[in-house]
């Protein structure tokens, strides 16, 4: 009798070395990128909503490297684009300045910082060479239309209003972002390929909540 329960024990001892337990993945850590745009074009209005008619929030950066001491700078842009749809709203905002020989690319603090200090005050439009050329603040609109025609806003216009929000700043497992809501009005221009006249359009009451990518 002692020899069948010594047997039982060390059966039951096998059994439950042998049972698989489940492996609860860690959570996953994601940020809400949802995007949105409303606003008038020549008094018609527009909306672009996240996952309708194919639209999303897209979010990039371009770099300009210096040697130092002369400080580096970078341009962010956030738009809202669909593959069904060619009429599409993006806003290049910068520059950000830092020292490319003591780090490659700016911290997340300096990307915070940069969008916080900036939010909640009046922005300047200005011209994409401006911001390149010169160590300066400024927005600039670019608006493409149902024939795919690109509009892009003037830093000479006058009158113009653009400011921006920080909702939030968070990182998660595809990177660091700050989500925000920019409020503008402003004009937009392109140049008739056929005959070089100088076309504008009005964009009024315009507000794009949507994300900038470290």
């Amino acid at each position: 009798m002692r020899f069948s329960i010594g047997i039982l024990f060390f059966v039951l001892i096998g059994l439950s070395s042998c049972i698989k337990h489940e492996i609860i993945p860690k959570p996953t850590n994601t940020i809400d990128l949802n995007a949105s745009f409303v606003g008038y074009v020549n008094g018609t209005q527009m909306e672009f909503t996240q996952n309708v008619l194919g639209y999303r929030g897209y979010a990039g950066r371009s770099s300009f490297i210096y040697a130092s001491p002369v400080l580096s700078k970078m341009l962010y842009t956030s738009e809202m684009r669909s593959a069904q749809d060619s009429r599409a709203i993006r806003i290049l905002f910068g520059d950000l300045l830092w020292d490319a020989s003591a780090n490659t690319e700016p911290t997340l603090t300096m990307f915070n910082d940069f969008l916080s200090t900036n939010s909640g005050v009046p922005i300047p439009f200005k011209d994409y060479a401006t911001l390149v050329n010169t160590n300066t603040i400024g927005i600039q609109v670019e608006y493409t239309d149902q024939n795919n025609n690109v509009w892009v806003s003037r830093e000479s216009d006058p009158g113009q209003v653009a400011s921006f929000v920080v909702l939030k700043q968070a990182s998660d497992n595809t990177g660091d972002y700050s989500l925000f809501e920019c409020t503008f009005s402003c004009k937009v221009w392109r140049v008739d390929p056929q005959t070089n006249e100088q076309l504008s359009a009005t964009v009024n009451n315009a507000k794009l909540r949507a994300w900038f990518k470290r």
